[in-house]
């Protein structure tokens, strides 16, 4: 039984010590649109009912950034949109068409919305969807997650340690004497 439980207590640690070290690289990962971009893949929750019915809220979406000249009409994408209020937000749909301006980026047409290549994540088609890790990873990354499922557990941890060290020298130097 012993067995067991400590078979299980490592398992939880360890699951947790790799929720903590994605969600820390993820926030370091932040780019100015608050998604996440590890290398030439983006990485954002969709947190909302918007892209249904091909994403659901709270899947975790992975897509390899493409680069300027490589998407064409017809193919579906991600892309950041501005909207009235200086927020921005994901968006999803076809290219209607696209422009390529001399010595500029290009434009693409999403029916009235354009965007520049800048404001690019990738092709849907090619999209790594986890249904329902989203929310998971979300309440890590959000400031009271992260607090109480990260940073007060590590101190905790250390804090710990630190004690069984300072309890193990005491119990040795009083054996010496």
């Amino acid at each position: 039984m012993k067995k067991i439980l400590s078979f299980i207590k490592g398992l939880l640690i360890s699951v947790w010590v790799l929720l903590a070290v994605v969600s820390t690289i993820c926030l370091i990962s932040y780019n100015d649109f608050m998604v996440s971009e590890i290398g030439n893949h983006s990485i954002f929750i969709i947190d909302n009912d918007r892209l249904e019915p091909d994403f659901k809220e709270n899947d975790l979406v992975i897509i390899k950034k493409v680069t300027e000249g490589n998407y064409e009409v017809g193919e579906k994408a991600f892309f950041y949109l501005d909207n009235p209020q200086d927020k921005v937000f994901i968006n999803y749909g076809e290219i209607t068409n696209i422009t390529e301006e001399d010595h500029a980026e290009d434009s693409y047409y999403f029916g009235k919305d354009v965007v520049s290549h800048s404001k690019m994540i990738g092709k849907a088609n090619g999209a790594v969807v986890y249904h329902g890790f989203g929310l998971v990873l979300s309440i890590f990354e959000s400031r009271w997650g992260f607090m109480f499922l990260v940073i007060f557990p590590t101190i905790f941890a250390i804090v710990y340690e630190v004690y069984s060290i300072i309890e193990e020298a005491r119990k040795n130097s009083d054996e010496e004497e």
